[in-house]
């Protein structure tokens, strides 16, 4: 006699869990966390990452690196909170955020909160570019003022307890070093949402919109300090104060080494670290693409563009101190009032320029 024959839906339901199983092996076995596990650590260039038990990592338990892990759980947590309902308001529509931070010193009135903001209102074509713009206040004070003057302010505890961020904090000194530290975890928490990120420093005037020096090829597009004229060029100098993060899982994972790197560097800021490890971060097993931008667009005092007809942003870096700070970003947002009020074919002749005289920085 006949065997019995499976029936047709039989055989497509055999096919389609086969196929299911097989998606999620491959899911398993090629995806990473994006955040360093209890489990997982990442490893220098060179070498392999190292899976190892949780109890072998129980007597590090204090160290930075895993402190930094804790602090930072919440960032895969779920997303329908308040800073998640804040990112859906504020993106643009390819998902893009830009953020800024600012304490209670850069967000009082008429400091550099103030001026960020008013470099938007003078640019050309980007003053729609502020409601994109999430504030990020370092501590109740920022908060304050910041709800009074933009529509999009986060308060960000600080990864150290008992820290306070609200003054305007010496270069270098152990607070403004956890200060700065504090925004990474944020940071890396847009990214797991899925959104772009555009981080911008409060002390960068934007007079034109800089996107359109951020290329897709690139994973990460960050500004430089000295940028040597080969955008692909790792020997360029980064300025993290603007840089541009796609929201892929392998930025997150290039964001949280870039967080556990602290522990190797303890005494420096995220962006000397940044230098440091830019190479790690572009070799496998991370393998980031990382681009610059050239300084004539996207620029600072460390190398500050002269052509007004080509730049985009001005950073006030090389420039120690919140009131020199000031009065060079006055100055620039100044001149450039005085630029664009002048004829086109008077700009495009390229002779107006920066003030130099009488500047605290600039040069």
């Amino acid at each position: 006699s006949k065997s019995a024959q499976p029936s047709p839906v039989a055989i497509f339901l055999s096919g389609a869990a086969s196929a299911t199983a097989l998606l999620v092996f491959f899911y398993t076995a090629t995806a990473g966390p994006a955040w360093p596990t209890a489990t997982t650590e990442f490893a220098p260039q060179g070498s392999q990452a190292v899976a190892r038990p949780a109890s072998a990592l129980a007597t590090k338990a204090s160290s930075p690196t895993n402190a930094v892990l804790r602090s930072t759980r919440i960032s895969q947590t779920g997303g329908d909170d308040a800073f998640a309902r804040m990112l859906r308001r504020a993106a643009m529509e390819d998902r893009t955020v830009i953020m800024t931070s600012v304490n209670e010193a850069w967000a009082a009135e008429g400091s550099l909160l103030d001026s960020f903001l008013e470099s938007f209102r003078v640019g050309l074509n980007i003053s729609h570019l502020v409601k994109h713009i999430v504030v990020v206040a370092m501590d109740e004070g920022a908060l304050r003022r910041c709800r009074a003057v933009h529509p999009h302010c986060h308060l960000l505890l600080p990864d150290v307890d008992g820290l306070d961020l609200s003054g305007a904090k010496s270069y270098m000194t152990k607070d403004y070093l956890d200060l700065v530290w504090s925004k990474l975890r944020l940071q890396h928490r847009v990214l797991l949402l899925g959104y772009n990120l555009l981080f911008t420093d409060v002390d960068v005037a934007w007079f034109r919109d800089p996107r359109v020096h951020i290329t897709a090829a690139a994973d990460i597009t960050t500004s430089s300090d000295f940028y040597f004229g080969d955008p692909d060029d790792l020997g360029n100098y980064p300025n993290t104060g603007f840089i541009y993060f796609k929201a892929t899982a392998r930025n997150a994972r290039a964001m949280a080494y870039w967080h556990a790197a602290r522990a190797r560097f303890p005494e420096n800021h995220d962006q000397f670290v940044f230098n440091e490890i830019k190479r790690e971060l572009a070799a496998p097993p991370i393998g980031v693409r990382i681009r610059f931008v050239d300084s004539k667009h996207v620029s600072g005092f460390c190398q500050l563009g002269r052509d007004l007809n080509r730049i985009a942003t001005v950073h006030m870096t090389c420039c120690i101190g919140l009131e020199n700070k000031l009065h060079d970003l006055r100055r620039v947002v100044e001149d450039w009032r005085r630029y664009v009020s002048r004829p086109q074919w008077e700009r495009r002749a390229g002779k107006i320029g920066w003030r130099f005289e009488g500047g605290k920085c600039i040069h």
